[in-house]
């Protein structure tokens, strides 16, 4: 047998194995075994299953976008996963909401967590410690559906075995890691902080924009989506909404995951009130593409201003956070201030009178608002006429 179905992400590959070493081949078959499902998910995307055609390196056959792989058996799975894993964010790219984040799910319930933090900082060791317990979705990449249902992405786990050393694999069952469960649905986010010492760990709530802010850079071609931070909010604000969850060892913590997961009614959320800001018509960029800084600018009380092009935006009456292409910047203060009232052409003598109005008398308001536009204008969220 050559060929391995894995179903992933929501998307059956077939991948021909049949131009790798013998021992890679069995080695990847045992790690993905428990991903072997005939049945396509009800998210899959036209046109699959789909075939992968797996090589080595200096195969002069190797097959274009099929995964390239050394021949050590120890250290060819970790680049093999990597390769599934980006191959199926491509493939549901814009479709679904993607966190690289490890994912978790309650056995009995289905209520699911979400483990976000950036590379290296303690996703798969959550996960290989709380997946005693929970359900394993995934150590990597946490996949949401527009109903806020979760689809696993059950790759082996990558571990780094000591300090220095490449990263290798681990199936879930060799982990002794439990099944994920039938139906996950989304009940809470967590923002992982681990901090060597810290003592008792905390799990406090987070504000959306500032959860949102955070989340974003840990996302997988969000901007494609449409209304891109709408579909994040909604994740965000799910079950519990997002907490920070501060540290040392993640076992000591597994108590108050369970707490948070205890008794949250499915299809809830947590409340927190916040609006889209949709660009004027002909006014949204694209998604990968920013409107340029206007750094260099010349601000005085007679430019006159106007809101740049941007993504998408949401409001959330104190602050506002603004997608300018990919890039996240979130407004306080005199800059929401500013960017709400810059819905037309004014100038900055006018926008400084709204200021006034909003926040009050100052006796350097001039020069303040002047620095929030020039601020503005840096990050292209403003523009000059």
């Amino acid at each position: 047998m050559t060929a391995l179905r894995i179903s992933t992400m929501g998307c059956r590959w077939d991948v021909d194995l049949s131009r790798v070493r013998p021992e890679v081949a069995d080695r990847l078959r045992h790690l993905w075994a428990h991903a072997n499902v005939e049945t396509a998910d009800r998210s899959e995307p036209e046109d699959f299953p789909r075939e992968l055609i797996a090589s080595h390196l200096g195969d002069p056959v190797g097959a274009e976008g099929g995964p390239i792989l050394d021949e050590n058996v120890v250290t060819a799975p970790y680049t093999f996963s990597t390769a599934i894993t980006l191959a199926s964010i491509r493939a549901q790219s814009g479709r679904l909401t993607l966190l690289h984040s490890a994912a978790l799910a309650e056995p009995a319930t289905g209520a699911g967590v979400i483990l976000v933090a950036e590379s290296g900082t303690g996703k798969s060791t959550a996960a290989r410690t709380l997946g005693r317990e929970l359900g394993y979705l995934s150590d990597e990449t946490a996949v949401i559906r527009d109903d806020l249902t979760l689809i696993g992405h059950p790759k082996p786990l990558s571990l780094i075995p000591a300090p220095g050393q490449p990263k290798i694999e681990k199936s879930p069952g060799e982990l002794g890691l439990l099944p994920a469960p039938p139906d996950p649905w989304l009940a809470a986010t967590i923002l992982l902080c681990r901090k060597p010492g810290h003592g008792v760990p905390t799990l406090e709530s987070v504000p959306l924009l500032e959860a949102m802010a955070e989340t974003i850079p840990q996302s997988s071609a969000l901007p494609t989506q449409d209304r891109p931070l709408a579909s994040l909010a909604r994740v965000l604000t799910a079950g519990a909404g997002v907490h920070r969850l501060t540290y040392a060892e993640i076992a000591d913590a597994a108590p108050l995951i369970h707490a948070l997961l205890a008794g949250i009614p499915r299809g809830s959320n947590n409340g927190a009130h916040w609006q889209i800001v949709d660009p004027a018509e002909g006014r949204r960029t694209e998604p990968w593409t920013s409107t340029p800084a206007a750094d260099d600018a010349i601000v005085t009380e007679h430019t006159r201003i106007t809101r740049a092009p941007y993504l998408d935006a949401i409001d959330d009456g104190v602050e506002v956070l603004v997608l300018n292409g990919p890039n996240p910047i979130r407004l306080l203060g005199l800059g929401s201030t500013i960017w709400r009232t810059c819905t037309a052409e004014l100038t900055v003598a006018e926008a400084t009178a709204t200021v006034v109005t909003e926040h009050g008398e100052h006796p350097d308001a001039p020069e303040l608002v002047a620095e929030a536009v020039h601020s503005l204008l840096a990050n292209g969220l403003l523009e000059t006429l």
